[in-house]
């Protein structure tokens, strides 16, 4: 049988209810009991202790007091009624009135009372209930059961109290309507514990319940879900983690689909150039030519070059892309960048600067890998760098390692822009018409990840933009 969440909690709100007044009913059933049988013993302690006391003090000894205690004990008024708390007892108002008899104990010539009185070295000195003069009463009995007698603060005995109480009517009266609270006090608790844990059942499994809901929106293919977060407890912080992975799920499918879409353009556009040349020289309509075969090389050296880099992600994302790593001076790698693209940046008009601190640590990174992300990150900067701006790689100190920094003077990056450009097939729409494919950054954050480095970006339209790669030294 599948029990729900919010039966689950309501059945542990009325039990732990039930167990709590179950436990207060017991505890204050045995304390009254208690607290009755208390009275009584010590109401007739205390008339057992003065006698005792007045006759030890007068004969120096406890010879012929079994008499007395007898005579004492058969003394006591049958009709006399033990005292309730709060009721009006004769014996309460007048203190001399003698306390009242057990219920049941054996009283008169011949019986013994349910008392003994023990000397101060543990022998009784008068008859009561199962002990004799002379019978030796356990350290045990007279510690639970007695009282001592003091005489000018020295112990000359003790009164042990041997019967079993058996209360009056009254009071089994007062313990009936007690338990009968108690049981009414149940009740009530059970039936504000199921209304109470009903509520907070449902107020409390009602995020699971839109959790629920959501989750079976997305198995139908509606990714992008929210959940109302009503709390900031742990459900709370649960239903922002699932907020969360719901938008990434649908943010990684958008891209998902547009990467698909980006590759097929991307396949498509050369293989329909290299096809409709072939296609035309096979026909005799065109003669073959350098340039030609040079343009379809061309388009199959870009075909190649994507599927390259799709391959760089792919072994990325499996964790698999192998890195030759060897200690190396970032102010040789960034030289060697900068001779590379001396030649196109004369072309354009930019200027390609190196600054670079001394005393510098060597990194430990694939050359090669490295070489790449730079290059690509000077790439694109000279893309975006007007006639007579400057580019400048840096590599300083930083964060107890080494951060390499290229800077252009370019258009900058929308500020919506900034946080996905490091997205697979994210292009602006201009770098689509400069044949850009959206993999080069992707792949850039891909390799110095693999570096255990960091990459970010901070740039301001009109101003350039800063490309920051941390690396451990």
């Amino acid at each position: 049988m599948k029990l729900s969440l919010t039966l689950k909690l309501t059945l542990a709100f009325i039990f732990t209810s039930l167990i709590g007044v179950l436990l207060v009913g017991v505890i204050t059933r045995y304390v009254t009991a208690y607290e009755f049988d208390r009275l009584l013993r010590e109401r007739t302690n205390s008339q057992l202790l003065i006698t005792a006391k007045a006759y030890y003090q007068e004969k120096r000894s406890w010879a012929g007091f079994d008499e007395v205690a007898r005579r004492q004990a058969a003394s006591q008024p049958q009709q006399q009624q033990p005292p309730l708390p709060g009721g009006n007892n004769p014996s309460r108002n007048n203190p001399n009135q003698p306390p009242p008899p057990l219920q049941g104990a054996p009283q008169g010539e011949g019986n013994s009372p349910p008392v003994v009185i023990v000397d101060r070295s543990g022998v009784a000195v008068t008859n009561g209930g199962q002990y004799r003069i002379g019978d030796r009463v356990p350290d045990s009995v007279m510690m639970q059961q007695g009282s001592a007698i003091e005489l000018n603060n020295e112990v000359i005995g003790t009164v042990v109290y041997l019967a079993t109480v058996e209360r009056d009517p009254r009071e089994q009266e007062y313990l009936a309507r007690t338990d009968r609270t108690l049981i009414y006090a149940t009740v009530i608790a059970a039936i504000i514990a199921l209304i109470v844990g009903v509520v907070l059942a449902r107020v409390l499994t009602k995020p699971l319940r839109d959790l629920t809901r959501a989750i079976r929106a997305m198995q139908s293919g509606e990714l992008k879900q929210e959940v109302k977060v009503m709390s900031n407890d742990e459900v709370g912080e649960l239903v922002s983690a699932f907020n969360k992975m719901s938008a990434d799920l649908a943010h990684l499918s958008q891209l998902r689909e547009q990467m698909t879409a980006d590759i097929a353009h991307d396949l498509r556009s050369p293989l329909t150039v290299i096809s409709g040349y072939l296609e035309i020289l096979r026909d005799g309509s065109l003669e073959p030519s350098p340039e030609r075969f040079d343009l379809m090389f061309k388009e199959a050296q870009r075909l190649q070059n994507l599927i390259e880099d799709l391959r760089t992600l792919s072994l990325a994302d499996a964790g698999e892309l192998k890195l030759y790593l060897a200690q190396h001076s970032s102010a040789e790698l960034l030289r060697s960048v900068a001779m590379g693209y001396e030649p196109v940046a004369k072309q354009k008009g930019v200027e390609l600067k190196v600054d670079v601190d001394e005393n510098l640590p060597t990194v430990s990174i694939d050359h090669g890998r490295m070489m790449q992300v730079v290059g690509n990150l000077v790439s694109n900067a000279l893309r975006y760098t007007p006639k007579g701006g400057v580019i400048t790689l840096k590599a300083t100190r930083e964060r107890g390692g080494v951060q390499w920094t290229i800077e252009d003077s370019g258009v900058g990056i929308p500020p919506e822009k900034l946080a996905n450009i490091f997205d697979r097939f994210y292009r602006a729409d201009a770098s689509r018409q400069d044949g850009g494919s959206g993999l080069g950054l992707a792949i850039v954050k891909s390799i110095v990840e693999a570096h255990r480095g960091t990459i970010r970006a901070m740039s301001e339209v009109g101003k350039g933009t800063m490309m920051m790669i941390q690396l451990p030294a």
